[in-house]
C-alpha cells in the first residue's frame, strides 16, 4: 500500500490510514481488560511519587544480581529524576582519560587498577578499573565527580534495567489473537528486506503453533556452546528458578511481537543483553548493539535504558555507537536505533534514548495524549501509544511477588502490556514498512515518517499505529 500525502489517511499522525486499528476491530476489549490497564498506568505512574515502591524494586534488582551473578549493587540518590544503580567497585574511563598520566595517577592514588571490560569491541575505548579493597560507593562517586571536574571522561557503571518498563504488574492475559499467516493476510504491511534486530531479554525458545514468530532465530545453549553471551533465548524462570515468570520475562518476545505486526515482512533477529528480571550492564547491553550492527541490522530496537548518576551519557553506549559509525562507513549503509524514551515521567534523559543519533520514542493514550508515566522532554523525538498493546507472550504463571492478581499463561499466548517499551518497536516496524514500500534506507524513510506525524510537545511527533486500550 503507498501512503497517500495531504490530508486523510497518511495525515496528522496516522501514517497507514488506521489500518492496524481495523484489522483488530472484531477484537472486543472488556471492562476487566480496561480497567486492569489502567492498573498498568497507574503502577507506573506511582514510581514517580511513591518512594517505597522504588525500594523494593531497586532491592529485588540488587538482590538478584547477588544471587545469579555474585556482584554487589549500589543504588546511588540523585538531585532530579530515579535513582542510579551502579556496580559496587568500579568505573569506567575512556581510553583518552586514562591515557593522561595526571587522570592515572590520581585514580591509581584512589586504589582502582585497571581490568577486563569484557566486550572485544570495546576493550580499546573503554577502560574498566575495579578496586583491590573494599571501599564505598561515595568514595567511587567522589572519583568520578573530582574526574569530571578535571574535565575527564568518567563514570559510575550503571546497570541498564527494564527500569522504564519494570513494573509491579505484568502483562495481562488476553484472547488468542489470529494465526501469523491469517494476520499476514489481512494486512498489507510487509517490511520485506529490512533487517531488524531486537536487543532485550531474548526470544522464547519454544516455537509457537500459530506461526507467530517461529522464523526467528533461535540460539540455545549446546555442548558446542563456546560462550554463553551467545545464547539469544530468554530463560523465563532462573531468577529465580521458582517455577513462575520472572519479573521481566517474556519483554523480548513480547517486543519483537509487536515489531512483525507492523511491517510482517522484516528480517527478525533477538540478541539478549538483560536477563529475564529485566536487568544487565551498559556494557553487556552496548556489546549486543554492537553485536547486532556488526550482523547486518539495519534498525535496532532498544526498549530498554536508565537514568544516570549526573545525568551524563553512558560511556559504554556512546563507545559502541563509535563502534557503529565505523561499521557504517565500512558498509556504506547507516544503521537507525531506536530506544524507549523511559517510564520515569519527567524530563530527565534516559540513556540511551537521549543520545542525539538515537530516536527516542515516549508513550501516549489511545486517543494520543501523554502517558502519565512517560519520560518526555526535548530529547524526545517521537511517540505513538503504549497502553494496553496487544502481542505474542509466552507461557507460564506470573509470580505474586510482581503482581497481586497474577495470571497463568498457556501455549500461544497473547497478552496486553503497557510501558514506552512497547512504543518504541511500533517507530521500528513503521520505518521497515516505509523502507520497504518506498524503497528508502533506514534514516530515509524515518524522516518520511515524521513528516507524516503530529507535534506534540514534549513528545515531538506524534503517531497512532498500534490500537492500544
Amino acid at each position: 500500500m503507498s501512503i497517500p500525502s495531504g490530508r486523510g489517511p497518511g495525515a496528522g499522525g496516522d501514517p497507514f490510514g488506521g489500518e492496524y486499528r481495523r484489522l483488530r476491530a472484531g477484537q472486543a476489549v472488556t471492562s476487566e481488560v480496561q480497567q486492569a490497564i489502567r492498573r498498568q498506568v497507574d503502577e507506573l505512574a506511582l514510581r514517580k511519587t511513591d518512594a517505597g515502591l522504588r525500594r523494593r524494586l531497586n532491592t529485588a534488582v540488587q538482590d538478584r544480581w547477588i544471587r545469579s551473578r555474585g556482584t554487589q549493587l549500589a543504588v546511588r540518590r540523585k538531585d532530579r529524576g530515579e535513582d542510579a544503580i551502579v556496580i559496587s567497585g568500579e568505573l569506567l574511563l575512556t581510553t583518552r582519560t586514562w591515557e593522561d598520566p595526571v587522570a592515572r595517577a590520581y585514580v591509581t592514588r584512589r586504589g582502582l587498577s585497571p581490568a577486563p571490560v569484557g566486550c572485544a569491541d570495546l576493550e580499546s575505548r573503554l577502560v574498566r578499573v575495579v578496586t583491590s579493597g573494599p571501599t564505598t560507593p561515595e568514595h567511587l562517586e567522589d572519583t568520578v565527580a573530582e574526574l569530571r571536574a578535571r574535565g575527564f571522561a568518567a563514570s559510575l557503571t550503571h546497570i541498564t534495567p527494564l527500569s522504564p518498563v519494570m513494573k509491579t504488574s505484568s502483562a495481562v492475559a488476553a484472547p488468542a489473537a489470529e494465526t501469523f499467516p491469517d494476520y499476514v493476510k489481512a494486512s498489507t504491511g510487509d517490511g520485506s528486506g529490512a533487517r531488524v534486530a531486537v536487543v532485550d531479554t531474548g526470544i522464547d525458545a519454544v516455537i509457537r503453533g500459530d506461526g507467530w514468530l517461529t522464523e526467528v532465530p533461535r540460539q540455545p545453549v549446546d555442548d558446542t556452546a563456546t560462550d554463553v553471551n551467545d545464547v539469544n533465548i530468554d530463560p523465563l524462570d532462573n531468577d529465580p528458578a521458582d517455577g513462575l515468570l520472572d519479573l521481566s520475562a517474556g519483554h523480548g518476545t513480547f517486543v519483537s511481537g509487536i515489531v512483525v505486526q507492523v511491517a510482517p515482512g522484516v528480517d527478525l533477529s533477538v540478541y539478549r543483553a538483560l536477563s529475564a528480571g529485566g536487568t544487565g550492564s551498559e556494557i553487556e547491553v552496548a556489546c549486543k548493539l554492537i553485536a547486532a550492527v556488526r550482523d547486518g541490522a539495519q534498525l535496532v530496537n532498544l526498549s530498554l535504558g536508565t537514568q544516570t548518576q549526573f545525568d551524563q551519557p553512558s560511556l559504554a553506549i556512546a563507545a559502541a555507537l563509535e563502534v557503529v559509525r565505523e561499521i557504517e562507513k565500512e558498509r556504506g549503509e547507516d544503521v537507525l536505533i531506536v530506544a524507549a524514551a523511559g517510564n520515569f515521567g519527567d524530563t530527565v534523559p534516559t540513556w540511551p534514548a537521549a543520545f542525539r543519533r538515537v530516536v527516542a520514542v515516549g508513550s501516549l493514550t489511545a486517543d494520543l495524549r501523554p502517558s502519565v508515566f512517560s519520560s518526555r522532554g526535548w530529547w524526545v523525538d517521537c511517540a505513538t501509544v503504549g497502553e494496553g498493546i496487544l502481542s505474542p507472550y509466552v507461557a507460564g504463571e506470573q509470580s505474586p511477588d510482581f503482581t497481586n492478581e497474577p495470571a497463568t499463561f498457556g501455549p500461544d499466548s497473547f497478552a496486553r502490556w503497557s510501558g514506552t517499551s512497547f512504543a518504541a518497536p511500533q517507530i521500528v516496524g513503521a520505518v521497515a514498512r516505509l523502507m520497504h514500500e518506498r524503497g528508502l534506507d533506514a534514516r530515509a524513510a524515518y524522516i518520511e515518517l515524521l513528516a507524516l506525524g503530529r507535534p506534540l510537545p514534549d513528545f515531538g511527533q506524534a503517531f497512532s499505529i498500534l490500537p492500544g486500550v
